[in-house]
């Protein structure tokens, strides 16, 4: 079980759910922790709870989806610190509604946030990883980013986003020392999906995971250098099937997903 003593961890998102998880257990194998986020009073429940295990640890707060705050953030943590080994791209947020029915200022958010936040912490983080040759972005996706799902358009676009992103980076960095892996996790089951997981379509219980399944599989990926995990197994095998019979799946799906779709009143 690898440790990771001494090693600086920026985590996005630390404030509750997978953010706060990873916080303590990275902090408990020996990780100074800085975590960020928008809440100061869960950053400041976060943090005690860090501290108890790395009295180095720290919680700053800020908005991902602001370039300049993030620039303010990763500053002070390498100013703090004198390195970044490792960023985790882990804030996020979610809704389920059509797409017709979304105002442009929520998809807005939703690509800021999703996609934009990590893109605004890795640029500030990477020149200090690349001074070093050394450095790995683990970037917490969805299964959405790898599967249209109905009434997630906005969120989808968000992750697939950051997906191919994630893809075109690992072979920018690889040569550089700096590794690049994603994490496309179905359902979990937090705050940040009970708040919409009664409209439809409902997932099964089968395909939810918990944040500490998400948590080992962050941590495996730090450990093994893998690219990509996609979890549950059977949200992995739809994932394959879905590149290797895009066709079928497609039809498989429309069917599954065509009694949710409200029609116009005639």
């Amino acid at each position: 079980m690898m440790n990771f003593n001494g090693q600086v961890i920026l985590i996005t998102g630390s404030s509750n759910g997978i953010g706060k998880r990873l916080a303590i257990d990275l902090a408990a194998r020996g990780a100074i922790v800085a975590g960020c986020g928008r809440s100061i009073p869960r950053l400041k429940d976060t943090l005690k709870e860090v501290r108890r295990l790395s009295p180095s640890s720290t919680m700053i707060g800020c908005d991902v989806g602001d370039s300049e705050q993030v620039r303010g953030m990763v500053g002070k943590v390498i100013s703090d610190f004198g390195k970044i080994d490792v960023l985790i791209n882990n804030a996020g947020i979610g809704m389920r509604r059509s797409f017709m029915e979304t105002d442009l200022k929520t998809i807005e958010d939703l690509i800021r946030i999703n996609y934009l936040g990590a893109v605004y912490c890795a640029h500030a983080a990477l020149p200090s990883m690349k001074a070093r040759q050394s450095g790995h972005i683990v970037n917490v996706s969805s299964v959405a980013g790898l599967i249209g799902t109905l009434n997630l358009a906005a969120y989808c676009a968000s992750k697939f986003a950051l997906n191919g992103w994630s893809e075109s980076l690992y072979h920018e960095l690889k040569p550089l020392g700096i590794h690049v892996s994603v994490i496309c996790p179905g359902p979990v089951d937090t705050g940040f999906n009970r708040d919409f997981r009664e409209s439809g379509p409902k997932s099964p219980p089968s395909l939810i995971v918990s944040a500490e399944t998400v948590v080992q599989a962050v941590i495996r990926v730090l450990e093994n250098k893998q690219f990509e995990v996609v979890l549950p197994r059977w949200l992995a095998l739809m994932s394959a099937l879905k590149r290797h019979l895009p066709n079928l799946f497609r039809a498989v799906a429309h069917r599954r997903f065509r009694s949710h779709v409200v029609l116009p009143k005639k």
